[in-house]
């Protein structure tokens, strides 16, 4: 059994297996969720990477609606904890 406070981690690893295995609604289920839970419990620094994880994932799935909001709120939430080096190294990116 998870605990609740740590379902945001097993969502994330779930949306990774299934953007590696193809199964790409179920993996964009599973980053939203990744997302909603870390927001929910407070988890900024595992949102960040949630949001930062589920924007690759749409860019390459081509969905570039939600590219550009995951990212600009990777960044806050990046911004939020202190990682002012990753916010330089996801700004700096192509």
């Amino acid at each position: 059994m998870v605990i609740a406070n740590r379902k945001n981690k097993l969502f994330l690893l779930q949306a990774e297996r299934h953007y590696a295995f193809g199964e790409m609604d179920l993996a964009a289920e599973k980053y939203k969720l990744a997302e909603t839970s870390s927001k929910k419990h407070r988890f900024i620094h595992e949102e960040a990477l949630a949001c930062e994880l589920a924007a690759a994932f749409h860019k390459e799935a081509g969905d570039k609606k939600n590219v550009a909001e995951l990212i600009d709120r990777a960044v806050e939430c990046y911004q939020t904890w202190g990682a002012e080096g990753k916010v330089k190294s996801i700004l700096l990116s192509p």
